[in-house]
């Protein structure tokens, strides 16, 4: 069995329905896009196996894409193997790599393949 990183990200909504919250493996990760100077898309394999991609829409200080990138690169590659919280807003969770960059994520919305 492969070790791997999980990362798991929360919309303020409960994470008591689907959609709500989710956790993806690292090897996931397909990439991370630049939408406008305060909004990024990050997009995963979708967990249901489908061809169609699931999205998770980042708001984020202006300007902070390439940090936003470094961040993920860095926690995605951590040798602990382990279930990292990249952000929770149910319970204002922020990564502390995110933090110390300067990210400053404000709020998400995950979009799931159904």
């Amino acid at each position: 069995m492969t070790k791997e990183t999980y990362l798991y990200f929360a919309e303020d909504l409960g994470g008591n329905a689907a959609g709500d919250c989710v956790v993806y493996p690292a090897s996931n990760f397909l990439g991370l896009d630049p939408i406008s100077a305060t909004t990024s898309r990050i997009s995963f394999e979708a967990l249901t196996g489908n061809a169609a991609d699931d999205d998770i829409l980042v708001t984020h200080a202006s300007g902070k894409y390439k940090e936003l990138c470094q961040g993920l690169a860095e926690i995605m590659n951590s040798s602990t193997h382990e279930l990292v919280v990249v952000f929770d807003e149910d319970n204002s969770i922020t990564h502390k790599l995110l933090v110390d960059l300067g990210v400053a994520i404000t709020e998400i919305d995950i979009t799931l393949d159904t």
